[in-house]
């Protein structure tokens, strides 16, 4: 039997390996830099809370189960790779000693090319799947449910509120890119 907890730290350890690839020294730096200052903090703090109750959910179910591996839980392991990979990926386009808001005051430059030229959040959309893969790779129903329920109404939560900064700051070039892209999944949403 493989033990799937240990796949998905070995799957951890690759992206972290692919991330210091993608962006050598500036990783961390990368990873935590903000895209757009809220006023309030409330929307960062339910992010959190809500993906640390779908991980500890997952996580507990795993350990109290131990499931035997079934195609659900690789299925997951996949999604959960291709989720830090859109990550990394983002992040790079983004982030080369500039910040974003000097980007789109210089004419929306990030924002025209790669994920962003499809996406406005694609941090987020990669989020939302590696969380949706580590649920399944846990093959944690309820943690399914949480996902559902606390962390993507958190993440909308939190998309709107950077928006609505974005646009206070840009206005008409960010209702113009918005008007182009979707928020977090191209052609849907």
């Amino acid at each position: 039997m493989v033990n799937t907890l240990k796949v998905l730290i070995a799957v951890i350890v690759i992206l972290a390996i692919i991330g210091i690839a993608l962006l050598g020294k500036k990783v961390l730096r990368a990873l935590i830099f903000k895209t757009a200052r809220t006023p309030s903090k409330e929307s960062t703090w339910l992010e959190i809370i809500a993906a640390l109750l779908v991980v500890g959910l997952s996580l507990a179910h795993y350990i109290s189960q131990m499931p035997e591996t079934a195609v659900t839980m690789w299925i997951g392991l996949v999604i959960f790779f291709l989720g830090g990979l859109l990550q990394l990926i983002a992040r790079k386009q983004l982030y080369d000693d500039k910040l974003f808001e000097d980007r789109l005051s210089s004419g929306f430059d990030a924002a025209q090319t790669g994920f962003y030229a499809k996406i406005r959040h694609p941090s987020k959309s990669a989020m939302l799947l590696m969380l949706l893969g580590f649920t399944f790779a846990m093959d944690s129903l309820w943690a399914l449910v949480l996902l559902i329920v606390l962390f993507f109404p958190a993440v909308l939560y939190r998309v709107s509120q950077e928006e609505r900064a974005l646009l206070d700051k840009f206005g008409d070039r960010w209702m113009s890119y918005q008007s182009d892209t979707k928020k977090l999944i191209p052609g849907i949403l």
